[in-house]
């Protein structure tokens, strides 16, 4: 236990100086040979600092120290993640959650539990939401490890109804069907939630989450992952800073009246497992601080922007721009016309884009390379984020290929701001080193007709980790979540 304790103590400054010195601190010899208990002189405030920051078993067990100890773990608002327990998925494991959340009387701070199957109706289960809410949960996890993921039990109406959360996670639920009385928060309700993250729940009605939404006045950050909703998210928040959409079947995603939204992050929106319909995405005018936009894909998407929807012969106004954007990524099939012209229409709607991403979705070129060079070349409306904004621009995926060639020489006759290019060539590239040479070589080629003289291009290898990560892509002090 002692050793537990200097390991928290690491987290206050001067931590390391108080571990290395760990027997004077833990105790000094006395004139009769004794020893002293130091840490129990420290003065209440700092124990319970301590003890919020050691998992939950080990904080109980503090109690068995001394008398000093014995009132300190269940007067600590209560710090508790359930894999701290060796996690398992049989009846010791809800055992001793059972136990854990009745010995403490509150107030919880935060509960993690993550290895339960609540659709088993155990009565230890069934209890817990009531018993969170009522002990005033500020931070919680609940995530449902059913037996059958096709067959998700109802998230917990106790949990619905309680106003004391600042972040909630929920996993693997099914929320009621559309038009069904969902509860969300108490009077008020959710006066203090300022973050959301839901994955993996079925929620077949957008009204419902229209609903919960509506009843977060502060809520921060959302985000939904793994979830079907089969109709429209409509994100229309006066709080919003972030919100992140990702493995997600859906309609629409319409962004509407939300003043504060900085980050909207798109990653695999598609309608249903055969892409046959497009998800339409839609950005109303009232998203004014609107900076991080992606992952736009022209295949799976219809962007639409105010009443129009834009389409590869749409002219470029003010009613089809979105000027705030200075960060967007999208995903492109250089070998597809089609494609390659609806890019050329989305990059207009965002003229002062500064740093542009571009993953390369293509696969072997076909009849239409000649084409796209053609297109290219004889553009005749400017991008104007491209010719005056753009000073970034990093192309992911890159096979080497003719058409992504072609669009790179437009940039290099264009890109007049341009300061770094960054190409990431495939796996299968970086893995031969006859195609790295030759694709490094086509890179160089094009760099030399750079329009502004002064670019630096880098050619990298693959991306080392293709994991997404949650935290930095709603982290806003993480300028770049693309990079």
């Amino acid at each position: 236990m002692a050793a537990a304790v200097l390991h928290v103590l690491r987290w206050f400054p001067g931590g390391e100086a108080i571990a290395r010195a760990k027997h004077s601190f833990l105790s000094c010899s006395d004139a009769d040979g004794g020893y002293e208990d130091r840490i129990s002189a420290l003065h209440d405030h700092l124990l319970h600092n301590i003890l919020s920051r050691l998992p939950a078993k080990d904080a109980a067990r503090t109690a068995a120290l001394a008398s000093r100890w014995r009132h300190l773990w269940r007067s600590t608002p209560l710090v508790f993640h359930d894999h701290h327990l060796l996690p398992s998925r049989d009846r010791a494991h809800v055992a001793a959650v059972a136990r854990v959340l009745a010995a403490h009387p509150g107030p919880f701070r935060t509960v993690s539990i993550g290895y339960c199957d609540f659709g088993c109706h155990d009565r230890e289960l069934a209890e817990w939401p009531r018993l969170l809410a009522a002990k005033g949960v500020q931070d919680l996890a609940l995530v449902n490890m059913p037996a059958d993921f096709d067959r998700l039990p109802a998230v917990p109406a106790d949990v619905l109804r309680c106003d004391t959360f600042r972040r909630l996670l929920l996993g693997f639920w099914k929320f009621p069907d559309a038009g069904a009385d969902l509860p969300a928060g108490g009077a008020d309700g959710f006066p203090h939630l300022w973050e959301l993250i839901m994955f993996g729940n079925d929620m077949p009605g957008g009204r419902d989450l229209d609903h919960l939404l509506a009843r977060c006045p502060v809520l921060h950050t959302f985000a939904v992952s793994l979830s079907k909703m089969f109709q429209r998210v409509h994100l229309r928040n006066q709080s919003f800073r972030c919100v992140l959409l990702w493995h997600c079947f859906v309609e629409e995603v319409a962004v509407m009246d939300s003043p504060l939204l900085e980050r909207l992050i798109l990653w695999e929106i598609v309608v249903g497992e055969d892409f046959s319909v497009a998800v339409r995405v839609k950005i109303a005018a009232g998203v004014p601080k609107l900076q991080v936009l992606g992952y736009l894909e022209p295949r799976l998407h219809q962007l639409q922007i105010g009443d129009i929807v834009i389409k590869p012969d749409t002219m470029a106004s003010p009613s089809t721009m979105v000027p705030s954007v200075k960060i967007l990524a999208l995903k492109v099939n250089f070998g597809v016309l089609k494609e390659v012209k609806m890019l050329a229409s989305i990059l207009r709607c965002f003229p002062n884009v500064d740093t542009l991403h571009i993953e390369s979705l293509i696969g072997a070129d076909g009849p239409t390379g000649k084409r796209n060079a053609k297109f290219w070349r004889g553009l005749c409306l400017p991008i104007k984020c491209v010719t005056s904004r753009v000073k970034k621009m990093f192309i992911h995926e890159f096979h080497g290929h003719r058409s992504e060639i072609e669009f790179l020489k437009f940039a290099a006759r264009s890109a007049e701001k341009l300061g770094a290019l960054l190409v990431g060539v495939t796996e299968e590239i970086q893995a031969s080193a006859r195609k790295l040479s030759e694709a490094t070589a086509k890179v160089a080629a094009v760099s030399r007709t750079w329009a502004c003289g002064e670019c630096i291009v880098l050619v990298l290898g693959p991306r080392v980790d293709d994991v997404w990560s949650f935290r930095k892509a709603s982290d806003l002090s993480v300028k770049d979540p693309f990079h």
